[in-house]
């Protein structure tokens, strides 16, 4: 079988990770897979790359780019299947395709209406015309997948039409680069209780109520400190991230924020190991690779109580009231005077990734897929 990918959206966050892990699957594998990327991507050696600047181009003029241009190199490279891994794909494809669907936002009401409001007028037209393309695109492909069950349901609520052609298919991590001998560091090292946020910035991300919690920890006479791979350069450049940025600001001002922007992937192990808890303040996502990183690593995880939270983590964290900064301060307290309920945490977390979310089963549930696809007639 003969794959092609669109990964030309593959410029930072998640999406690198995964499409870069892909292809060492692919590679490993043996499978005759070809990868269009942006010029910038680090591919791994010895992957087949096309590199595309698509990614630098205003969104209509995309849109017209892919319809026309890709549709004929991809006709032309003859692929047995095509695999559109950013939201949007070829609208009469000329060879089986399928879509990952992976902007959850767009579809999820809580998000719309907790959200949305603050990025001002222009992202309501934006985010319509994206939510009309990307099921569009469903529509248009021979198979539809998305990282949870809880985006599915999601995503069917706004098009119930697109039925079966929809299913979930769970990301996983590399558990080898994650499990080891040497786990978290011994829990409050140095008297200080150190609390981990890895993500890229957006306004769901909610960042800024993790300083304020610290804030209030440390007045309780708990001494905690925070580090987030942000920096306020990229929340200044974001619309709707104003109060993340004041209080990020204030904590930072207090000595009790590190924000470090971004890590290097081969160094985020070590960054888990040496902290106490994960926390996971965001409250629209479509899986969520930190948790399962951290569960994997061995960190008690707490999180904000949405879905697609409770659908990775299960019982391997503890819930807070999204946006109550109260709620999370009391979970913070309790884990960090209850050992025994810590260690559960840690054992239920590694027993489901073991279970549900080992990166070669992912592999092999979109392997499946693309070859069901590619034998339709």
């Amino acid at each position: 079988m003969r794959i092609l990918v669109n990964a030309m959206s593959a410029r930072m966050g998640g999406i690198v990770t995964y499409t870069a892990n892909l292809m060492r699957s692919f590679s490993a594998r043996g499978i005759d897979a070809t990868f269009a990327v942006p010029p910038e991507f680090p591919t791994p050696e010895g992957c087949r790359v096309l590199y595309f600047t698509a990614n630098r181009m205003r969104p209509l003029n995309r849109l017209a780019w892919e319809q026309t241009v890709w549709r004929r190199l991809v006709r032309r490279h003859a692929p047995d299947a095509l695999f559109s891994s950013a939201n949007f794909g070829i609208l009469g494809c000329p060879t089986p395709q399928v879509l990952l669907v992976r902007e959850g936002g767009l579809f999820d009401p809580f998000y719309l209406t907790n959200i949305a409001p603050g990025q001002g007028v222009t992202a309501v037209f934006q985010r319509e015309a994206r939510r009309k393309l990307i099921l569009a695109s469903a529509r248009s492909a021979d198979a539809v997948f998305v990282p949870t069950a809880s985006m599915k349901d999601t995503l069917l609520s706004w098009a119930p039409d697109l039925g079966e052609k929809v299913e979930y298919n769970h990301y996983g991590t590399l558990l080898g680069a994650f499990e080891s001998d040497q786990g978290p560091r011994d829990w409050c090292e140095n008297g200080i209780l150190r609390l981990l946020f890895v993500s890229e910035y957006y306004p769901h991300k909610r960042p800024g109520m993790l300083a304020e919690a610290v804030a209030r920890l440390n007045e309780m006479g708990i001494p905690t400190r925070l580090t987030v791979t942000m920096d306020l350069s990229e929340l200044a450049a974001t619309r709707g991230a104003g109060e993340d940025h004041h209080l990020l600001a204030k904590g930072v001002e207090r000595g009790q924020v590190d924000l470090i922007g971004k890590v290097p992937y081969g160094s985020i192990p070590s960054l888990y190991r040496d902290h106490d808890l994960f926390v996971f303040p965001s409250i629209a996502e479509t899986f969520g690779h930190p948790l399962i990183e951290a569960m994997a690593i061995g960190l008690p995880v707490i999180s904000a109580d949405r879905p697609v939270n409770r659908e990775v983590c299960g019982e391997g964290a503890v819930y807070f009231a999204p946006f109550s900064i109260t709620n999370l301060v009391e979970k913070i307290r309790e884990l960090s005077v209850t050992g025994e309920m810590r260690a559960t945490l840690v054992r239920n977390g590694r027993a489901r990734i073991a279970e549900d979310f080992r990166w070669e089963d992912h592999v092999d549930r979109l392997l499946g897929l693309l070859d069901r696809i590619s034998h339709r007639t």
